[in-house]
């Protein structure tokens, strides 16, 4: 019997605990905000900066002596440095999503980079700012915090503006500007709205992989670019630091400085992050940098989660917290440290799950003890094995169960009325894009209910292959990422992310055949995977074989659920094939799973602008824009709707809109080259035409419109005869031969050569005729 009670009281203590941390964590209200009474009346600024992918113990004064960071070092000397900040997971897009709204990512349900929007029915930072008559704006420096993905909510400006058709091989990661872009976007921003209260956030990248620091950083930390990034990005720092000093500003600003995760760099084998959840890659800086002198140089070392800036800053604020919130102010332990106060931090990642069907992981901390939940359990002290390399779960088993019940009843807790993903309400044109690069291409959830899956520990070897041969692919060692990919799946052939990784790499080689071999091999696996269906249908179309296309998402599409993206791909093909009254249909299909559809509307607006219905096309476009404007062809085709109007000024503007979001649209510079040319201004023509060519090298009428200009200049006849020549060999239309013809007539009739002009007209009035007699 005393066996049973000590059972019992121990299970009873457990349950106590739970709860009481749980009212720690939801419910408790400070009474006053202790903060606010020491800043008085006085509105302050305030800043929040995100390095990405920043390892606390590689920073000064988190005690790293080997690496230069004086500005970062400067914060901590006036300001409250945390101590024990812990990341609610290692990955950018759902570590962000909870710093702006006070959530958890099972709460909000942003688990991943891509694919996974941040719910609007959240209020972020920067829209609770905004009602409270601040000017907001956002300076992001990685793809991954595009404003597709919803963190742009409530921001006045939002500078992101990534163009993937720049980047000839690209990861959803190496999509970045380095942090003096972002810089230099934000510092006049802040110069033109410094006599306001404002909210700014600033995101710098640079420690991410790719490690590649700038010089003089390269040279100062050879070997060592990991840290040369951390250096290059403190001087960064400096510069928005020096901004701040110089306009008088520090007095009126709260600046926060934190970062998204940490990197493993190699420790528990692990290259980068996202994979596992140690201490490498959750345990992050957090410094409040404040004006008031009583707090500067404190530091505290309670136990902290990410989460907790968000009612943090909003308290700081006066701004009422909303009842979303997940998470605790902090403001009491910046006047004073609670160490003592039994508190704890989440973390997870859903990586291996949803790319290689291995298992999630979460852990729960406090001030000493680490549970990891995997299929074998892990249990850290963390102040006498801070590197988590013993696992005491045979040792401590009491600890465990302790933080497991904990980890149970947070789960169940935070998960209520929790926010889903909807991928009907995704952008088409975003999930292609992320589909083709292979960031959407094996996530999984439902399939794996109820199974036993792989203990990620036991696969780190085989994620950190797959990701070698990503980046060797990145790098066109096209042959070198194969071998790898095919060893992966030798060794463990249920790897479905190793046959997607395949079916890409052959894709990017333009060897479709074998893609698609790779493609079905993982339909076979996931008959429901979307992604997969939307690339198969890719590749057709990239081979010219549209029939094939339509008939195999035609054979494929019943048995799925409806999906906004096949019905796009399905009136592509028709329009393709100038069906436009069945492309429209599956158009309007596609609005109807996807009523926030850019694509679907700017594809309606395409066809009607085809058919000359000018207002119905605009009015299509403009719904467009609305939605997304910096979609591709969405300002080309407003452009051709002007030029139908007569209207060139405004169709020169929409041209060069399309240009400066999507630079690579050679049949925009081409149309701005014609209109150039209409006007007399040979200069630009020349301009624009150079740049088609630069974008397409394929395109026949850019060379001869090329040579057209110097033969009326009368100048480089031999190097017009070559261009042309060129054009003829990428096998024009026949009505455009035709002027390919009679151009080499003309220039050899300059150069004297009467043979070859008479040869060359005859060629171009014979095929005149003919084309004129066809019906």
């Amino acid at each position: 019997m005393a066996k049973k009670q000590r059972i019992f009281l121990s299970i009873l203590c457990s349950v106590i605990l739970v709860v009481c941390l749980l009212f720690l964590l939801f419910v408790f209200k400070f009474n006053q905000n202790e903060f606010a009474r020491l800043a008085g009346k006085k509105v302050f600024n305030y800043i929040l900066v995100t390095v990405d992918t920043l390892r606390v113990d590689r920073i000064g004064c988190y005690g790293y002596k080997d690496v230069d960071t004086p500005t970062m070092d400067l914060f901590a000397k006036r300001g409250i440095k945390f101590e024990n900040c812990i990341s609610p997971t290692p990955l950018t897009l759902p570590s962000h999503t909870s710093l702006m709204t006070g959530t958890f990512p099972a709460f909000h349900g942003v688990r991943d980079n891509g694919g996974f929007l941040v719910p609007p029915e959240l209020n972020t930072l920067a829209e609770l700012f905004k009602e409270n008559d601040y000017d907001t704006a956002a300076f992001v420096a990685s793809y991954v915090l595009d404003s597709k993905w919803g963190l742009s909510q409530g921001f006045d400006f939002y500078y992101d503006r990534f163009d993937l058709s720049q980047y000839k091989s690209i990861s959803l990661g190496n999509v970045q500007r380095r942090g003096e872009d972002v810089i230099d976007q934000a510092l006049p921003w802040l110069e033109d709205h410094k006599t306001n209260p404002f909210f700014a956030w600033i995101h710098l990248y640079d420690p991410h992989t790719p490690y590649d620091p700038p010089s003089p950083y390269k040279e100062q930390y050879p070997n060592r670019p990991y840290d040369g990034e951390i250096a290059y990005t403190d001087s960064q720092l400096a510069r928005l630091w020096q901004y701040l000093e110089e306009k008088n500003l520090i007095e009126n600003t709260i600046l926060i400085f934190t970062s998204d995760h940490g990197e493993s760099l190699g420790a528990h084998k692990e290259n980068a992050h996202g994979f596992f959840i140690y201490q490498e890659a959750v345990h992050v800086p957090l410094i409040f940098v404040t004006p008031f002198e009583s707090l500067f140089g404190q530091s505290r070392f309670a136990v902290v989660s990410l989460v907790d800036i968000f009612p943090t800053m909003l308290e700081m604020a006066n701004i009422p917290v909303p009842s979303q919130t997940q998470s605790r102010s902090l403001s009491p332990l910046l006047l004073k440290d609670q160490k003592d106060q039994e508190v704890f931090a989440y973390s997870e990642t859903f990586y291996p799950r949803f790319h290689y069907g291995w298992s999630e992981l979460t852990s729960v901390q406090d001030g000493r003890y680490k549970l990891i939940v995997a299929p074998r359990l892990e249990l850290y002290d963390l102040k006498k094995d801070p590197q988590e390399s013993t696992n005491l779960l045979d040792v401590e088993p009491r600890e465990a169960r302790r933080l497991k019940d904990l980890i149970d009843v947070f789960m169940e807790e935070t998960e209520k009325n929790a926010l889903k993903l909807d991928y009907s309400q995704m952008d088409e044109d975003s999930r292609q894009k992320l589909a083709a690069l292979g960031y959407l291409g094996t996530i999984t959830d439902a399939s794996l209910e109820g199974k036993k899956l792989g203990d990620p520990k036991d696969k780190i070897t085989i994620f950190n292959q797959l990701s070698e041969a990503r980046e060797l692919g990145l790098e066109r060692k096209f042959e070198d990422a194969v071998r790898i990919v095919e060893k992966i799946i030798t060794e463990d052939p249920d790897v479905i992310d190793a046959y997607f990784t395949l079916g890409n790499l052959y894709f990017k080689e333009k060897d479709f055949e074998k893609a698609l071999e790779y493609f079905f091999q993982v339909l076979s696996r996931q008959p429901s995977n979307t992604f997969t269906v939307n690339n198969i249908a890719n590749s057709y179309i990239l081979m010219d074989e549209l029939d094939e296309a339509e008939k195999f998402l035609l054979s494929i599409i019943d048995a799925l659920p409806p999906d906004s993206q096949i019905n796009l791909i399905l009136g592509n093909i028709n329009n393709a094939q100038m069906e436009y009254d069945k492309a429209l249909a599956y158009y309007k299909k596609c609005m109807e799973i996807n009523p926030a559809s850019a694509s679907a509307y700017n594809a309606i607006g395409g066809i009607y602008v085809v058919q000359k219905n000018l207002d119905k096309a605009e009015e299509y476009l403009r719904e467009a824009e609305k939605r997304n404007t910096k979609l591709m062809n969405l300002h080309y085709y407003l452009a051709q709707l002007f030029e139908e109007r007569k209207d060139l000024a405004q169709a020169e503007i929409e041209y060069k809109k399309e240009l400066e979001y999507i630079p690579h649209n050679f049949r925009a510079s081409f149309n701005l080259s014609r209109i150039h040319r209409l006007r007399g201004d040979v200069v630009n023509e020349e301009k624009y035409l150079e740049e088609t060519l630069s974008s397409n090298p394929n395109f026949p009428l850019g060379y001869f419109y090329l040579a057209r200009i110097y033969l009326n200049r009368g100048e480089k006849y031999q190097e017009a005869i070559s261009l042309v020549e060129k054009g003829i060999n990428k096998k024009p239309e026949e009505k455009d031969l035709v002027l390919g013809y009679y151009l080499l007539a003309d220039l050899y009739n300059r150069i004297g050569n009467n043979t070859k002009s008479l040869e060359y007209a005859q060629k171009g009035q014979e095929l005149a005729q003919k084309i004129s007699h066809k019906p």
